[in-house]
């Protein structure tokens, strides 16, 4: 019995569906490395933008730790307390965001315990670890909203001031009118806090609030 011969039309056939498999094979590769790319960028961005959000929040505890300094240091206000990361003046010259211009000059030290540069001259008080979440770090610096030292009533000092008002005993919810005791008020000053965050992959947020006291 002779044995049995395949034709080359039908070898052919099966070279061509062996193409089309390769082919196929290489293409669905292809579409599975793009697909774990595309995984792993979505999940690269979650954790960054998770990471930024919670710098974000960190920053409320220097604003915290701040105002919690003002409210118990209200009899030194008048004049620069350094080492809380505390200035009596607005400080123009200063680039809180580090963005303004080339020169690292005028940028705040946000390293507690360094030494102030020559324009700015600011150093930012750290913020408690317990404070914060864990590898988070942050620093803050106090500006009171004046143009100089000194007691905010002194004629040679300007500020930028908020005025509280409150009715007198006896009168009525609306506004002095005739007959009625006038509006008493309070001046008072404005303080700008500035935070600056660093966490985990290098992240960084600078949080600024202005204040009342």
């Amino acid at each position: 019995m002779e044995p049995a011969t395949t034709s080359p039309a039908a070898r052919k056939q099966r070279g061509i569906v062996l193409l089309i498999a390769l082919i196929a094979l290489v293409a669905i590769s292809l579409g599975g490395i793009a697909l774990m790319r595309m995984v792993d960028a979505g999940v690269m961005i979650s954790g960054n933008l998770a990471f930024k959000q919670t710098a974000a929040q960190a920053g409320d505890a220097g604003t915290e730790a701040a105002i919690e300094w003002l409210t118990a240091s209200s009899d030194e206000l008048a004049s620069d307390v350094a080492a809380a990361g505390y200035y009596a003046t607005w400080r123009t010259g200063c680039d809180l965001l580090g963005t303004r211009s080339g020169d690292p000059e005028d940028d705040v030290v946000w390293t507690a315990g360094d030494s102030p540069l020559v324009r700015c001259g600011m150093v930012a008080a750290a913020v408690a670890s317990d404070r914060l979440p864990e590898g988070y770090s942050a620093t803050y610096v106090i500006n009171r909203m004046c143009d100089n030292e000194g007691p905010p009533n002194d004629p040679a000092v300007f500020c930028s001031t908020y005025q509280s008002t409150s009715s007198g005993s006896g009168s009525t919810k609306g506004g002095a009118s005739y007959g009625q005791k006038p509006l008493t008020g309070t001046a008072q000053q404005y303080y700008r806090i500035t935070t600056r965050v660093v966490g985990p992959r290098n992240t960084e947020s600078i949080v600024q609030a202005v204040v009342a006291f």
